[in-house]
């Protein structure tokens, strides 16, 4: 092109789509035309739908209603019947449910009635990792005359451990949950106001001494004010204190790392040892589950007890090569 562009040129060049030939424009309006074909069918089909749904709650309220009576008495059972939400089985929801204590009608018998809460500790971490501290409960069986010592998610026999608080627990087989509450114990001053599931509950005295009752062959009841003045005692005394640390020696296994703590009560402070049921030779190796092996670990353990953040202590022992649990509430 040699001249100067035309107007007609430029429009042509610049919007080359509107250059469409008429085959083409009949083949789009026949496309559209399809497409309101089936938006008319699908149209009608949702309006025949709604039509036989409203014919058939009419019919619902006619036959729901008295001969030659008015209706709207009726209404809402009817429409309650073909809207009604579906059945959930109760046991279904008990798979939600908190964990909190409950009062639930448990089966004949009762778990509160087999079953005794004895006390609930603090298993304690590694002075480094606090935040993996977990209650465990210790629940006495009166019929196999058992203990047991379980924590959230494990099972006793075929009922399983829901939750554990402070002072009482939660099991369940599945369809139905007991809160089992902790017992008052037999010491002078002990809270009464505990539910008690059997009137004789109390346990048999075995022996006294400063710090409480034994009532049981590894079992002791712990005045917590006892030993707190006990322990004000070695604060104020540094040589009792030193003994009564130094009397605990290192028990090392075969590669040289320390293992527990074997007691020699020769080095002093014998009689606070013999109340609380140890023996010359025993080895503690754990404490609330944790292991003992360093002083760090013997401190931290003794500082949360004097914080009383420990509603009971058990410990592991060894005597004679024979693994014993003893078990102190603290009261």
């Amino acid at each position: 092109m040699t001249g100067p562009a035309r107007a007609g040129d430029r429009i042509r060049l610049i919007r080359p789509e509107f250059r469409l030939s008429e085959k083409h424009w009949e083949k789009r309006l026949q496309t559209l035309l399809g497409q309101t074909r089936w938006l008319r069918l699908a149209t009608l089909g949702l309006g025949v739908l709604a039509a036989l749904l409203a014919a058939r709650l009419a019919l619902s309220l006619r036959r729901s209603s008295p001969a030659g009576g008015e209706t709207g008495a009726r209404e809402p059972a009817a429409v309650a019947h073909l809207f009604r939400w579906p059945q959930v089985e109760p046991a279904v929801w008990q798979r939600f449910r908190s964990g909190a204590a409950i009062e639930t009608t448990a089966p004949s018998g009762g778990w509160a009635a087999r079953y005794r809460l004895a006390g609930v500790f603090l298993a304690l971490s590694a002075p480094e990792h606090p935040e993996d501290e977990y209650r465990c409960a210790i629940l006495d069986d009166r019929q196999t005359k058992q203990q047991y010592l379980l924590t959230e998610g494990e099972w006793l026999e075929n009922l399983r451990v829901v939750r554990v608080a402070s002072d009482y627990v939660v099991l369940s087989d599945g369809e139905h949950e007991e809160t089992v509450r902790f017992v008052a114990g037999s010491r002078a001053g002990a809270d009464q106001t505990q539910t008690v599931a059997i009137e004789d509950e109390k346990p048999v005295v075995l022996e006294s001494n400063r710090f409480g009752n034994r009532i049981g062959e590894t079992r002791w009841e712990i005045n917590r004010e006892a030993v707190m003045e006990y322990y004000r005692e070695m604060m104020d005394n540094p040589e009792r204190l030193a003994k009564l640390f130094l009397a605990m020696e290192a028990d090392r296994d075969e590669e040289g790392k320390v293992a527990g703590y074997r007691l020699n009560m020769d080095v002093g402070e014998r009689e606070f040892y013999t109340q609380i049921g140890l023996q010359q030779g025993d080895i503690v190796r754990r404490a609330n589950s944790m292991r003992m092996t360093s002083q760090r670990r013997a401190e931290y353990f003794i500082g949360e007890f004097a914080q009383g953040r420990l509603g009971a202590v058990v410990l592991d022992i060894e005597r004679n090569g024979e693994a014993k649990k003893l078990v102190y509430l603290i009261q």
